[in-house]
């Protein structure tokens, strides 16, 4: 058997094996040993994972369980190698104190699991250290273990949970001059305090065992108590209801408030308490107090104080007043009638020394009582009679601390802001389910999240806010983070019901699409795993809810949020986008201080589709700076000018649009397109008379057509058109070429579909066009890869699912519209099919005329002569045989060695020549097999078995 002297070190681990070196081979995982310390101390282990790294005469064990054996760091030992001990049938553990106790009852159901992953060998007497999580542990000793001690535990071993008797609560927590709390974490300092939303939670039992005289506070300011209601505006007063209080508690009056925090009751301070009726008010355990103990303690809403009550006053017979040299009046005098008035008022109230009040006379001072010089003095008339008072000249400054509440002044009836302040509050108060809010950049999220926060921190809720910007800890290492949330949950759990405000949690939970390994990928993973963790350890037992922000529920990581399955949010609430009503209400808001003429308001109403309210209030700032950069002297009579309106407008980026690549339309319109007369005048239809006439168009009964599909051959001027058309009505233009949204990633397609039609709607009113549509969608079942036909149903969806395309044109091209998947045809999407055919003899004349505009021509051209001439030709041909008559005259003007100019003119004889080295396009075999295709797609029959047949694939 393997005996040996070695050295005993610490490890941060996080079990109770006993670690050795590899190189001792004879100590393998799981080797039962015994060591004797100090030559009687005699303890066993199981021998753990021998891949730790270690000095060759060194073992390992963890640094808290080792104190707990009273094991010191570097001590020499005797290591002996023994037998396999045993297996235990079943074996009985208590906890050391009270508070163990209730955190192993919660554990119960997994206790075996939990001992098996970090002890084997245990024995009767033994004290263990079982580990929770990282921050959370509890010690136990081992009672009973059967059938033999020592023994080892298996999958089979019953383990019994006893309580025992234990010391009283304040044996645990040491004297306040060291601030800390004996062998206890923060977590579970504070788990003494949490209380259980559900019945039967072991921790709320462990409530009735702290002292009755634990509340939490209240600013006396902000419970509505009824007019009739007397209460004393002295200094130092705090309020309890009747009903919460016991005839033991009522026999005191004087009582020294001490406030819960990390360091332990680190400053009190007395106070005089009054009883008072309930009144209906729901308020259970609430301790209403003052201005100044709220300042003197600089405590948050929901803070728990501790009250002890005071059976000895000390004598005080002399009162020294210190106070700032600069009154005109008597100092001592108005002490004095501040005094008589107070026990007047009550028949004794309580003064602490070296707090500044205000005594009247808007005199502020501070006060020492001698001869001891103690903490607090109690007054009454035989004080007020008897004390001597003396002045003291001492620059005495009372800070006015300004509120913590997230009050805000918001514009509520815009959008659904008034709705959802309404549903989120009420399911908020109940502290039973977090919420989520979403909306685009500057849709309000965050001034939403701090209205809601204002309106729980007031009665009856009186709920504690712990607000966390997402943006300001992005970055951070996952250590750091990790410490930040401790620290967060350790003050909810402290101050609990409480709410934890996350905003922009899509900055800090990104979901990350691509590979699983990228380093962003694992990154946000396991921030958005820890945060899971902690907020599904801690919100079921406790009351704390979480109120959360994001732009879409899609940009949180999956382990925040999933589509299926469960998730940390049950209610989801979007922003909606403002309605023409809505901006005229916040144009009107926003300028509410200067004229602004209604009919310019409703304009500037149409003329701001699309702005979020961000957006408008960065179109008044800019507003109000041009004006005030021409009138200085401007008067809330002064009405605003429509020059510096729409200077501001053109100033204006709109938020929506600043990620989103816009195409431009060029110069050219209607004007500049030859032929196409009957698609120009049902393009103008459908895109430029809802702008136009958009009440008209907002009371149709029936849903308008938003889906054209112009197909025609090549080179007709279906892409044309569809930029002409946006410069023409004045719309945005977002083209998409087909391929360019295919991906090889899973998944990547679909949301590429998604993110182009969010991205026209924040562009809208506008114009998304598809350009080779048939290379993106089309028929279903000839893609082996599946990926064209996930793109179909994600287009489908789209074009008519439950989002409405209000203000956004779905404009699609192709040349074969035969081989598009048929679904996307029907009523509701692209409904409408326009053919763009070859251009006849008028049509081509007109082409010509538009095409060479910009062109010099001699006045022997005939263009209509070009038109008779030129059939079958497609308008991209007519404009190549224009550029080839232009090159002929450059090249004639070379030959005759004369200098080429602007005023170099076309002849009729370029154009003739130009004409003889031309020819369409389209041969007569492609031109018939596309009218063929048109005529089958137009009767409505179905492409040939051998069409059929062929492949669409993503090259």
């Amino acid at each position: 058997m393997f005996e040996r002297n070695l050295i005993l070190k610490y490890l941060p681990v996080k079990d109770s094996f006993l670690y050795t070196n590899p190189n001792l081979k004879f100590l393998k995982t799981g080797a039962c040993v015994k060591v004797i310390i100090n030559e009687n101390h005699v303890v066993y282990f199981s021998v753990g994972d021998t891949s730790v790294e270690l000095d060759d005469n060194c073992i390992g064990l963890n640094s808290l369980f080792a104190r707990t054996l009273n094991v010191d760091n570097g001590i020499l030992v005797r290591v002996s190698e023994v037998p396999s001990f045993p297996s235990v049938s079943s074996l009985t553990v208590f906890p050391v104190n009270r508070n163990e106790y209730e955190v192993m009852e919660m554990l119960a159901d997994n206790i075996q699991d939990t001992l098996l992953s970090q002890i084997r060998v245990v024995y009767t007497g033994q004290k263990i250290v079982i580990w929770i999580g990282n921050n959370i542990n509890v010690t136990v000793c081992v009672g009973n273990v059967n059938p033999v001690s020592p023994g080892a535990i298996d999958f089979l071993t019953e383990v019994h949970i006893e309580e025992s008797s234990y010391k009283p609560l304040e044996d645990n927590i040491v004297s306040t001059d060291s601030n800390q709390i004996a062998d206890k974490s923060d977590w579970k300092f504070f788990s003494n305090f949490i209380k259980a939303p559900i019945a039967k939670s072991p921790l709320e039992k462990y409530i009735t065992l702290q002292s009755e005289l634990l509340f939490r506070v209240v600013p006396i300011n902000k419970v509505p108590f009824p007019e009739n209601t007397f209460l004393s505006d002295l200094p130092f007063t705090i309020f309890l209801f009747k009903n919460v209080t016991s005839e033991d508690v009522s026999r005191f009056k004087i009582f020294r408030l001490s406030l819960l925090t990390n360091d332990v009751f680190a400053k009190d301070i007395y106070a005089r308490l009054m009883l008072i009726e309930n009144l209906d008010l729901n308020m259970d355990h609430e301790l209403c107090v003052d201005e100044e103990i709220i300042n003197f303690f600089d405590c948050p809403l929901g803070a728990r104080m501790s009250l002890k009550p005071v059976e000895k006053y000390p004598f005080v017979n002399e009162i020294q007043i210190n106070a700032n040299k600069n009154y005109t009046v008597d100092v001592i005098e108005t002490f004095k009638r501040f005094l008589a008035k107070g026990s007047d008022q009550d028949n004794v109230f309580v003064l602490n020394s070296d707090i500044p009040i205000n005594i009247g006379d808007n005199i502020v001072c501070s006060l020492k009582f001698f001869p001891d010089e103690p903490k607090f003095c109690v007054i009454d008339d035989h004080l007020v009679r008897n004390c001597k008072y003396y002045l003291n000249i001492e620059n005495i400054v009372k800070e006015n601390k300004k509120s913590k509440d997230p009050s805000v002044h918001i514009l509520k009836d815009i959008s659904n802001f008034n709705t959802l302040i309404e549903d989120t509050t009420n399911d908020l108060s109940r502290l039973t389910e977090n919420v989520l809010i979403t909306g685009k950049p500057g849709t309000g999220k965050t001034t939403l999240l701090n209205e809601i926060a204002h309106t729980l921190c007031q009665y009856p809720s009186f709920l504690f806010i712990k607000e966390v910007k997402c943006k300001s800890i992005k970055g951070k290492t996952m250590d750091s983070l990790h410490k930040f949330f401790s620290n967060v949950f350790s003050e909810l759990l402290l101050h609990q019901p409480s709410i934890l405000i996350l905003d922009d949690l899509h900055i800090l939970c990104e979901n990350v699409h691509g590979d699983e390994a990228a380093p962003n990928y694992i990154y946000f993973s396991r921030i958005s795993e820890m945060l899971y963790n902690f907020l599904k350890l801690l919100s079921p037992l406790n009351k704390i809810t979480i109120l959360a922000s994001s732009e879409s529920t899609d940009k949180l990581n999956k382990n925040i949020y999933t589509s299926r399955g469960n998730h940390l949010f049950k209610n989801i609430y979007s922003i909606e986008e403002l309605s023409k009503a809505n901006r005229i209400s916040a144009i009107q808001f926003l300028f509410k201080d200067y004229t602004l003429d209604k009919d310019t308001c409703n304009d500037l109403a149409i003329k701001t589709e699309g702005f979020v309210i961000q957006d408008l209030v960065d179109f008044c700032n800019k507003t109000l700076f041009e004006m005030y950069k021409y009138e200085p002297e401007v008067s809330t009579t002064t009405l605003i000018k429509s020059k510096y309106l729409e200077t501001a407008l053109k100033n204006t980026t709109v938020m929506s649009l600043q990620n989103v690549q816009l195409h431009s339309p060029g110069d050219k319109n209607f004007s500049s397109v030859g032929g196409l007369q009957e698609i120009k005048e049902i393009l103008l239809e459908n895109l430029l008379w809802p702008s136009q006439y958009p009440n008209l168009f907002a009371n149709a009964p029936l849903r308008l057509q938003s889906g054209l599909l112009l197909y025609g051959p090549p080179g007709t001027g279906k892409t044309l058109i569809a930029a002409a058309a946006a410069k023409q009505c004045g719309l945005r233009l977002i083209s998409v070429k087909g391929p360019e949204l295919l991906s090889k990633y899973i998944g990547a397609s679909e949301q590429a579909v998604r993110d182009i039609f969010q991205k026209a709607q924040s562009a809208r009113p506008c114009i998304l066009f598809f350009d080779e549509f048939d290379s993106l969608a089309p028929r279903r079942g000839h893609d082996n890869t599946g990926v064209t036909d996930r793109v179909v149903n994600q287009l489908l969806t789209q074009l008519d699912g439950v989002e409405s395309l209000t203000g956004v044109c779905v404009l699609a091209a192709t040349s074969r519209p035969d081989l598009l998947d048929s679904a996307l045809l029907r009523p509701g999407r692209l409904d409408k099919q326009l053919l763009c055919p070859l251009p006849n003899e008028g049509d081509r004349f007109e082409i010509l005329k538009v095409l060479s505009k910009n062109l010099n021509l001699s006045d022997d051209v005939s263009l209509e002569h070009i038109s008779t001439k030129t059939e079958n030709y497609s308008g991209a041909d007519l404009q190549s045989l224009l550029y080839s008559a232009h090159m002929l005259t450059i090249d004639y003007s070379f030959e005759n060695d004369k200098v080429v100019t602007q005023d170099t003119k076309i002849s009729q004889a370029h154009l003739v020549e130009a004409l003889r080295k031309t020819k369409p396009s389209l041969s007569n075999q492609e031109r018939l097999k596309y009218e063929r295709i048109y005529a089958r797609f137009q009767s409505g029959s179905t492409i040939d078995d051998l069409k059929r047949g062929s492949k669409a694939t993503l090259a």
